[in-house]
Parts: structure tokens; sequence; C-alpha cells
């Protein structure tokens, strides 16, 4: 996975933080895995995970998250282009979440690679 971009969409992020997991162990390995290449993080996973983790559980986990972002040295955080992401959203027939339709956008902009646990998105991704 060396030299290549890739776009992490929430839900590894996620996993990465919770021991308790089922998934934690993979998300680690990815993250290992990804140590020489480019992260992009959009700045919509930024706002979704630092959310969940400060509303679902507490903000000290929140700040763990944010810290790893600027503490990561081949993070890149991008905004969204949200009146791109509207325009692609409203032209998509299938049944799926902005967040996720963005990602799917940022990935094709940015030529990366989407990581996610998320079989539906992972589908439409590969599809478009």
């Amino acid at each position: 996975m060396e030299n290549k971009r890739y776009v992490i969409d929430s839900n590894v992020f996620i996993w990465a933080f919770f021991e308790d997991d089922s998934l934690h162990d993979l998300s680690i390995e990815i993250f290992r895995n990804l140590n020489n290449s480019k992260i992009i993080v959009p700045y919509c996973v930024v706002q979704e995970v630092s959310s969940i983790f400060s509303y679902r559980f507490w903000k000290e986990k929140a700040d763990d998250f944010l810290k790893f972002l600027l503490e990561t040295d081949n993070i890149e955080i991008v905004n969204n282009d949200v009146l791109s992401e509207i325009e692609f959203y409203l032209w998509f027939r299938n049944k799926i979440s902005f967040t996720d339709l963005s990602l799917i956008l940022i990935s094709k902009k940015y030529f990366a690679e989407l990581i996610t646990f998320d079989k539906q998105l992972l589908k439409l991704y590969k599809n478009n």
C-alpha cells in the first residue's frame, strides 16, 4: 500500500480507537500498512468521528482522535467541496448517505482508494 493515496471512512477510525471491538485489530493493521502512504481525511469524516466520540462516549476520545489527525505526518485533511457534492448527490440514484457519497466523490477527485468496512459503500465506490 506504499506511495498511494487512500480516503479512510469514519468507521475505520472509530474501530481503531476502541480496543474492545472485533474490528479494532483490523483497523490498526490498516493504519500500519498505510504508514508510508498519503491518507486523505475529508472534513466530513473529521466532523462525523469527533461528534460520535464526543456525544456517544466522551470528549477525551474525540480529542485523542483530533490530536492523532494533527500529529500524523501522512494525513492530509481536506475541505469538502459541498457544491460539487450536492450536484453529485442529486444526480446519484441509489439510496446512500450524503457523507458516504461525498467519500466516493473525494476518492475519485484525489485518485485515492476508499477504505471502509461498509460493504454497500464499497460496492458503490467500485461501480462508479
